[in-house]
C-alpha cells in the first residue's frame, strides 16, 4: 500500500475544496471582533498593590471588626441582583474589603452596570477589580456586611442619594423640647414631627418664641430630605399612624394668649424611624401605633 499516494488522493478530493463564498463563513464580523476585544480587555487581572493611604482606612476596619463582634453589624449572603454601593464593606475569601469608589461606569452586554472599582483590603492592599467581578466573587463565596443603625439613619435621604433629576420637596424633622416646664420636660419620649420647605435649622431658629415649639428651644434629633414625594402627605401619614400617641399641652405665648400645639407625640424614637422607613417602602398603610404596647401593630383589613 502506498500511503503517500492515498493521502494525496484523499486531500485532493473535491469535497475538501472551499469556495470563496464558503470561506467567508469563517471570517469574524466586525461585531464579533469588537466583542473579542472587549472580552480580552475584561480578562485584565486586577493586581493588588500596597494602599499608600491605608492609615486613613485602618480605623474603619478595626471598627467593623468590633461591630461584628458586638452584633452591631452582620454578615449576609447576597444574590446576583444585589445593589453594590460605595462606602460599604464586603467579605471575599475570608477578607474584609471596603468599596471606596467605582469609576467609568458603563452598561455591559447583559445590561448590568460595570466599571473599575477602588477596593481597599484590610491587609493594607488595594485593587481596581471590575465591579461585576467583585459581585461574582461576593456572590460566590463572600458576604455583604450590614450597616449599623446609625449609618442607616445618616444615609436616609442624604445628598449623595439624590440624582440630578430628583426634586427635594421638603424636610421631615424630629425635635425634642428643651423646655423647663415640668409637664413637658418630665414627659419621656416626647417628640415633635413636622415638615418644612426651608432647612430645619432655619425653621427652628426662633423656637423659644413660637407656641408651635412649646415656647422653648428645641434639639434637632433627626431630619430627612423628602425627594419626589408630596411632603405634606408624608407628614399627614405619620400623624395618622401616631394619632393615639398625640401629646396635649397648653402653652402661653409672649402676649399672654394660650395655644395647644400640634405635632407633638409620645413615642420612642426607634418607632418614628420605623414609621418613616415604612412610609418610604409603602407598607405603612398596614400599621398603627399601639401606645400601650409601644409598638407598631398590623391593621386588620
Amino acid at each position: 500500500m502506498n500511503i503517500n499516494k492515498e493521502l494525496d488522493e484523499l486531500l485532493n478530493d473535491p469535497i475538501f475544496e472551499v469556495s470563496n463564498t464558503e470561506a467567508t463563513l469563517f471570517e469574524l464580523t466586525e461585531a464579533m471582533k469588537r466583542a473579542k476585544e472587549e472580552r480580552k480587555a475584561a480578562d485584565y487581572v486586577a493586581q493588588r498593590q500596597p494602599c499608600e493611604d491605608f492609615a486613613e482606612y485602618e480605623p474603619l476596619f478595626t471598627q467593623v471588626h468590633n461591630d461584628l463582634k458586638n452584633g452591631r453589624r452582620n454578615l449576609v449572603r447576597i444574590s446576583k441582583t444585589y445593589s453594590f454601593e460605595t462606602g460599604r464593606f464586603y467579605v471575599v475569601s475570608g477578607q474584609i474589603l471596603y468599596l471606596e469608589s467605582v469609576k467609568a461606569l458603563k452598561k455591559g452586554g447583559n445590561g448590568s452596570v460595570d466599571g473599575r472599582t477602588r477596593c481597599i483590603y484590610e491587609n493594607g492592599t488595594e485593587s481596581d477589580i471590575l465591579l461585576q467581578t467583585l459581585r461574582k466573587n461576593v456572590v460566590g463565596d463572600g458576604y455583604a456586611i450590614t450597616e449599623t443603625e446609625e449609618e442607616k439613619e445618616r444615609r436616609f435621604f442624604v445628598n449623595n442619594d439624590i440624582k440630578e433629576e430628583d426634586k427635594v420637596t421638603g424636610y421631615i424633622y424630629v425635635l425634642s423640647s428643651l423646655s423647663d416646664n415640668l409637664a413637658i420636660s418630665g414627659q419621656k419620649d416626647l417628640y415633635k414631627i413636622g415638615f418644612c420647605t426651608t432647612t430645619v435649622e432655619q425653621r427652628t431658629v426662633n423656637a423659644e418664641n413660637d407656641p408651635t415649639y412649646l415656647m422653648a428651644p428645641v434639639k434637632i434629633v433627626a431630619a430627612y430630605k423628602v425627594v419626589n414625594l408630596h411632603s405634606q402627605r408624608f407628614e399627614d401619614m405619620i400623624h395618622q399612624v401616631l394619632k393615639a400617641a398625640k401629646f396635649y399641652v397648653t402653652v402661653t405665648d409672649n402676649n399672654g394668649e394660650e395655644h395647644r400645639p400640634q405635632e407633638w407625640f409620645v413615642v420612642p424614637l426607634h418607632i418614628i424611624d420605623s414609621i418613616i422607613e415604612k412610609i418610604m417602602d409603602g407598607s405603612i398603610i398596614h400599621y398603627l401605633y399601639n401606645p400601650q404596647m409601644k409598638c407598631l401593630e398590623v391593621v386588620e383589613p
